[in-house]
């Protein structure tokens, strides 16, 4: 054991390490992939970090920082074989001291995780329940749908002003960011936006979300239009615990919740935003 922390070396992430992190990623089945690693470095490259043993990637930790506001914690990965050694420990301190200019510090933690988060000062926010389907082949409700269009270049004020608004805090080079990735969506009504959905293609599953909206029949909406076009493909999504109606139609739908996290918060929550229009998250790496 001596020996492996003496060839242990903590540093910040580079593109060339994205395999090799890929490689952790894939040993713990999670849903990220090269291109969400790849965003992850060009929005806060001074925010992802890596641990490795004699050049092998055995550790990584990441963040986002939406402008000094609010920011995220995410992608906690230390390989098995590497495991009581500390590197966790040393990666969260150093990425909580690289945050030390922020007001508020957030993660979403896995129930093995929360007793560690608390220990360091973090206190619970709310919960989110990840609901999934293998393959989705729900009935779709095909009303109301009229109000929804694709989100354009020319939405983006109205859309930030939405975000900010509800999430608490300026991430539209985040949303910019999923934009370019795959289609993106809207309500309008009386010439404003008043929810949107963005999504992604992960490793395992089409991640849907962020969501915002204004009320609940919107949000519902949103969802259902992004998975119009998931007919036969594997979808998850991370939602509120407290937005009741959306979980149930997802039931109807044929999600199963596989596992929740816990929202939890260091320092000060004054950026939290209207907690109870925020129906879908980003992604625990996120927000």
């Amino acid at each position: 054991m001596d020996s492996k922390l003496k060839n242990i070396v903590f540093r910040p992430m580079v593109e060339a390490d994205i395999s090799g992190a890929m490689q952790l990623v894939l040993a713990e089945n999670w849903n990220q992939t090269e291109e969400d690693w790849r965003m992850l470095l060009d929005l806060n490259t001074e925010l992802c970090l890596v641990a490795t043993y004699k050049d092998t990637i055995i550790g990584t930790v990441t963040a986002m920082n939406y402008k000094d506001q609010v920011a995220w914690i995410g992608m906690m990965l230390v390989s098995k074989d590497f495991r009581g050694l500390g590197i966790s420990k040393n990666l969260l301190h150093t990425i909580i001291e690289k945050l030390e200019g922020c007001t508020s510090i957030k993660l979403d933690a896995t129930a093995a995780g929360i007793p560690v988060y608390r220990k360091l000062g973090f206190l619970e926010e709310l919960k989110i329940d990840r609901m999934v389907v293998p393959a989705f082949n729900g009935k779709l409700d095909n009303t109301n749908k009229d109000t929804v269009k694709p989100l354009s270049q020319a939405d983006k004020e109205e859309l930030s002003k939405l975000d900010l608004k509800i999430f608490g805090s300026n991430r539209m080079e985040l949303i910019n960011a999923l934009k370019r990735r795959n289609k993106a969506w809207c309500i309008v009504r009386d010439e404003r936006i008043v929810g949107y959905v963005l999504g992604r293609p992960g490793l395992n599953f089409f991640q849907i979300g962020p969501l915002m909206a204004e009320t609940t029949d919107d949000a519902i909406n949103l969802i259902e239009i992004v998975l119009k076009e998931q007919v036969g493909k594997s979808v998850v999504i991370d939602v509120l615990n407290d937005q009741i109606p959306v979980k149930q139609r997802l039931t109807a739908l044929g999600f199963t919740c596989q596992r929740s996290f816990v929202r939890m918060y260091l320092k000060d929550n004054s950026f939290a935003g209207s907690v109870s229009k925020q129906f879908l998250i980003a992604g625990p790496e996120l927000g």
